[in-house]
């Protein structure tokens, strides 16, 4: 075992101590103090730790050894050559001077720290002297058994060790004595045993091998030393939950951390934000790093769909050992100018010493829709309630008698009755087949099936871990799906004593399956819910295509999602190599070589049979691009102890990043053949493009951290950026932070609470962090060379020049208090955050005279702040049941504190981005409700007196109506909750995520009110519309041609609440027994079930509350459910 796994010290050493115990019994049963005394050995080392000695024995003669890493780490053997001689002779070297001595029972051999007062160190009983048989269990805390636990009677060396069911056995001079208990990741305990009575003895896990481990890239700290703000999502935590996504297994997980995505689609691109937003115009997204190395994030599709492929989509879960969310600057300072919006560090599993583990696990399910979309009427509702719309227009009528045929002023009830049976048809007719539903044709079930194995283990010099995945998804939707083929291979060689070298290789093929979204007239979504009614057929009577639809007239969605295709092929090669050189006592030096390399390729077409291709006889596009990532670092650490109180952590490094981009694609129709979709067998060359891109980073980091007999900590960091998007005279930043804690529950006061309350720290941050502009070349005056002008080359101006552009600063302020409480069962966590940047990136406007419309620039100042709450516990604790808890919430708010120069305000369609508000407030007409008189809409007039005094009186034409600053879109508090149960071999999972105070604009609505005067598909909300005098609804009467349309006006009637509750994650899982699955020499044996998105209250559920602040036409999130087996042996 390794110092850096004692954060896992129950699993890992149960693991270790099995796997020793199983090599020793299967053997021959029991080693006799015989075959010790006549087993030799024969090694030859210049320089080795005592690990590596030991390690050498244990091969050469199956002894097995239990010790604790921690009482051998330093001690190395210098000059050992023997050739043939007893272990005990190599041992006695080995551990002269040490402090340390061993014993023999049963074939283990135990090393421990030597007792102070017993000088004869291999003195046997004598053979006359009468000895007491003392007998007992070791129990942890839940009543199962510790093996291999050291048991000594105080002060002398008669001792041994618990066998698999944690009994021991031991022989006393007396028939009463005291007993040391002591195990690895256990507290040591003294207990008092006598002849004739089993004693039972309770181990406490040890709380300073509790204490979590924190990732930040730079260095491993335990989380009682760290000064600074991160969440650790362990896949301990989640491993009895199936995810398909890295990104579900962060959904509610972390404080402060929102994930949305723009579709539903298998493998779409996601979002993830953490505290908020610090950027107008640059990019919102954190940095990621995997296993020390920044990576590439984000869309990586070449077709330009709506829903994108996410290069995370790569990564199987499977995979995954951490993931650590870094939140202020005291870690994320060291990644410089790519870290203002934090930093999501994954570490990838890695092998240990021991037998090897396999797995096997494969699950299938099927999904669809979490929440009904948008919701439309069906056939017969949508023509009544279309017949009732042309009745209301008759009636309100206004226009001249030979304006419109069969109106007139002032008609009867019978008249306008007449009118719509007269017209009906036109909107609504009862098509041949009977009323449609087209969702029947272009929806399905989803399904997914994921089959992993993996493999790890290793040796004292030799670690491996190695997996491969095959993951497949049918999207809802037709012609929507994922197909994933992942491997990987983490292998570290300690090539010397003071070297080791590993590798860490990752592959993935991904192919996508997508569509077009958004205001596609074909889309599967938008065609459904908009124009494709139930009024028309899919088909003729006669079995042709329909291509006289309603609305879409040849634009049918069922005969377009049938011939047409978009497919996105990815294939990514990252690959890490990394060697670590000892240099001397606590100087390492690491040097890492990095390369992350995907190509990914695009096919879409357009059928000569759909309205998409048929003005081109076909029509294909092909893309590719190919993107290149290289990362070399090389660290210097140096760690030092001072009169044991004082630690001191030095880091000094350099790297480079350079990323390269290269793309080609070209679009070509008319096609002979509609079975060869491919560029050479088009005949019409319509479009080509291509471009290629590269940028580079050079830094150099240092970083200091210090602690006073672990109370006190402090720590600075400094790193300076380079960057080509960047003029020369701002090519240069620096970035740094200062952090500090104090662990008031060492102290000397807070002895009186020791009982109860195991941690208490403050802590405190404040650092500097940088973003990029996201153009490349942001700075430059560029010039079009591809200008035609009369079909000859030409050459003009396409972008401003500004050498003043840099970096956006982000100012960070952190403050956190930790609590552990009752042996930390109970573990609290507040933070208290301010976020300032400067400098924001903006496109400043300029005049349209100029020939541009603006340039970017760096003006303003944007602040966020907020405060989060981590809450873990640990609430039942036994043999049989366990039952954890969590719950997270976070607030964040942010406002504009500087625009440019005087400028107080710029507006932009439905938002206002204004000095002292947030960054996104609506700004829209003010909805009055409906006139419970006719059913007419009303406004807020909102006009605004000499004294700023908004007049509240309503009018009926929202022209007459202003527009006023309304609510934020952020929501004012998210979070978690989650609970562990687990009952002997049965074990219960759930998660509920919920979000408070965001509002959500529903745009998309427009295109839907009043059913689009009778052409288009009607919401249900329509149900609740006024009908007679006195309702009282937010729904207006119903008119097919209403005067004033309310879909030209952006109003708060489709501004909604996004407040949700929503069950996340249930799942249940039943372990065989082992007593049944040691027989078939299996390790572990459990089938599960398991649902995601099964359950949801929303405030306003006619859209999903998770599809954005802005909803569109794109797929929504999924309701999913799954069934597992998983197996290791």
């Amino acid at each position: 075992m390794e110092k850096r796994n004692a954060n896992r010290p129950e699993r890992l050493g149960k693991r270790f101590v099995i796997a020793l115990l199983f090599l020793c019994f299967s053997t021959s049963g029991l080693i006799r103090a015989s075959v010790f005394a006549q087993a030799t050995v024969t090694m030859n080392y210049r320089t080795a730790t005592l690990n590596e000695v030991l390690w050498e024995i244990q091969k050469q003669t199956g002894f097995t050894f239990i010790y604790s890493t921690d009482d051998t780490q330093g001690v190395r053997v210098e000059n050992l050559n023997v050739k043939n001689k007893p272990i005990s002779t190599v041992l006695d070297r080995c551990l002269q001077n040490t402090g340390l001595e061993y014993s023999v029972h049963n074939g283990v051999i135990t090393l421990h720290k030597a007792a102070p007062h017993n000088t004869n160190n291999r003195r046997a009983a004598g053979a006359n002297e009468k000895t007491y048989t003392l007998m007992g269990k070791v129990v942890d805390e839940s009543g199962v058994p510790v093996i291999g636990a050291n048991v000594f009677v105080k002060g002398t060396k008669q001792g041994t060790v618990s066998d698999v069911d944690g009994n021991f056995t031991l022989e006393a001079k007396d028939k009463k004595a005291l007993l040391v208990v002591s195990c690895v990741g256990f507290s040591p305990k003294e207990v008092t045993a006598m002849t004739g009575m089993a004693t039972q003895v309770v181990l406490k896990v040890s709380n300073t091998l509790l204490d979590e481990v924190i990732i930040t890239g730079y260095g491993t700290f335990k989380k009682s030393a760290y000064a600074g703000s991160a969440s650790i999502v362990k896949t301990e935590g989640v491993q009895d939950v199936p995810n398909v996504s890295f990104e579900q297994m962060l959904e509610g997980a972390a404080p402060g951390v929102s994930i949305s995505s723009s579709s539903g689609i298998p493998g779409a691109s996601k979002s993830i934000r953490i505290r908020g937003m610090g950027s107008f115009n640059a990019s919102n997204s954190p940095l990621y790093v995997v296993d020390g190395v920044a990576v590439l994030s984000g869309n990586i599709g070449a077709s330009g769909s709506n829903s994108g492929l996410d290069v995370m989509s790569t990564l199987n879960t499977s995979d995954i050992e951490s993931i650590t969310v870094i939140k202020d600057a005291a870690a994320a300072s060291l990644y410089g100018s790519r870290a203002a919006n934090g930093v999501v560090i994954i570490t990838t599993k890695q092998g240990r010493s021991g037998k090897p583990v396999f797995s096997l696990k494969s699950d299938w399910g099927f999904s669809n829709f979490a929440m009904p979309y948008r919701e439309i009427m069906g056939g017969q509702e949508r023509r009544d309630l279309i017949h009732e719309g042309l009745r209301n227009y008759a009636l309100t009528y206004k226009g001249s008698a030979d304006a419109e045929e069969g109106l007139h002023r002032n008609m009867t009830e019978s008249e306008a009755w007449a009118y719509a049976d007269a017209n009906i048809d036109q909107y609504a007719p009862i098509p041949w087949c009977g009323y449609v539903n087209w969702d029947d044709y272009l929806f399905h079930n989803g399904s997914h099936q994921n089959y992993e194995f993996s493999a790890s283990g290793g040796q004292e010099k030799i670690k491996y871990y190695t997996s491969l995945g095959y993951l497949k998804q049918e999207g809802v939707t037709i012609n929507s799906g994922l197909e994933r083929i992942s491997g990987r291979l983490n292998v570290e060689y300690k090539m010397a004593p003071w070297m080791t070298i590993g590798a860490k290789m990752q592959f993935a093929r991904v192919n996508q399956n997508t569509y077009s979204e958004g205001t596609s007239y074909t889309s599967p979504i938008y065609g459904t819910r908009n124009g494709a009614t139930p009024s028309d057929p899919i088909w003729n009577e006669d079995g042709t295509w329909n291509r006289e639809l309603i609305k879409l007239n040849d634009r049918n969605p069922m005969l377009s999602n049938t011939y047409n295709f978009k497919k996105e092929y990815a294939t990514r090669s990252f690959n890490t190599v990394y060697a670590t050189f000892n240099l001397w006592k606590d100087l390492k030096f690491t040097s890492t070589y990095s390369y992350d390399f995907v190509m990914n390729k695009s096919r879409d077409w357009k059928d000569p049979r759909t309205s998409d291709g048929d003005d081109d006889n076909g029509r294909f596009g092909k893309d590719y691009n190919d993107i290149a990532n290289m990362t070399w670092s090389n660290i210097l650490t140096y760690q030092m102890t001072l009169n044991k109180k004082h630690h001191l952590d030095f880091l000094a490094g350099y790297e480079i990043n350079s990323k390269e981009s290269d793309g080609l694609g070209a679009t070509i129709s008319n096609f002979a053949r509609t079975d060869k979709p491919e560029i050479n067998n088009g005949v019409v060359y319509q479009d080509m493009d291509g471009s290629c891109s590269a940028t580079r980073i050079v830094s150099y980091i240092t970083r200091v951290n210090y602690d006073y007999d672990n109370k006190y900590y402090a720590g600075a960091s400094w790193r300076t950026d380079g960057s080509s998007r960047l003029a020369r005279e701002n090519r240069w930043g620096n970035f740094w932070s200062i952090s500090g804690a104090w662990r008031i529950s060492a102290e000397k006061f807070m002895k009186p609470t020791e009982k109860w309350l195991n941690d208490l720290k403050l802590r405190l941050s404040y650092g500097v962090n940088g973003t990029l502009p996201s153009p490349y070349y942001g700075y430059q005056g560029l010039s079009s060379i591809t200008s035609n002008y009369n079909n000859n080359p030409g050459i003009s101006l396409s972008q401003l020049k500004n050498t003043e552009l840099t970096w956006e600063t982000n100012y960070n302020f952190n403050s956190g208090l930790d609590i552990a409480l009752f042996d930390n069962r109970l573990n609290v966590t507040f933070e208290y955050y301010v976020r300032t940047t400067k400098n924001l990136l903006y496109d400043r406007p300029l005049s349209i005279t100029t020939g541009f419309t603006s340039y970017l620039s760096n003006i303003g100042k944007l602040q966020n702040k907020g405060y989060e709450l981590e809450i873990r516990s640990t609430n039942i604790k036994t043999k049989d049941f366990r039952w954890t808890s969590s719950f997270n919430l976070g607030h964040n708010a942010n406002k504009i504190l500087r625009l440019d120069g005087n400028l107080k305000q710029v507006t932009s369609g439905t938002m206002i981005r204004k000095v002292g508000l947030p960054y996104s407030t609506y700004w829209m007409i003010e909805f009055a409700g409906i006139d419970p008189a006719d059913g007419e809409p009303m406004f807020y007039k909102n006009t605004e007196d000499e004294n700023g005094k908004l007049n509240r009186e309503t009018t009926k034409d929202p022209r007459s109506a202003e527009k006023v600053i309304l609510q934020c879109a952020d929501p004012n508090i998210t979070g978690g909750l989650g609970n562990s149960l687990s009952y002997k071999w049965f074990d219960l999972n759930f998660n509920i995520n919920f979000s408070f105070g965001s509002w959500k604009y529903d745009g998309c609505a427009s295109k839907m009110e009043h059913g689009g005067n009778g052409t288009l598909n009607i919401p249900t909300y329509y149900r609740k519309r006024w009908q007679k005098e006195g309702d009282r609804t937010d729904i207006e009467r119903f008119v097919v041609g209403r005067s004033i349309s309310m879909d030209d006006y952006a109003t708060t009637r489709r501004l909604h609440s996004g407040d949700f509750v929503r069950l996340k994650n249930l799942t249940f899982g039943f372990t065989l027994p082992k007593s049944l699955v040691h027989k078939i020499g299996l390790d572990r044996v459990r089938l599960y079930a398991s649902g995601n998105n099964l359950l949801t209250w929303a405030a306003y559920s006619y859209i999903d509350p998770e599809s954005g602040s802005s909803p569109s036409w794109d797929t929504p999130p999924m309701r999913t459910y799954t069934f597992g087996l998983e197996v290791k042996f």
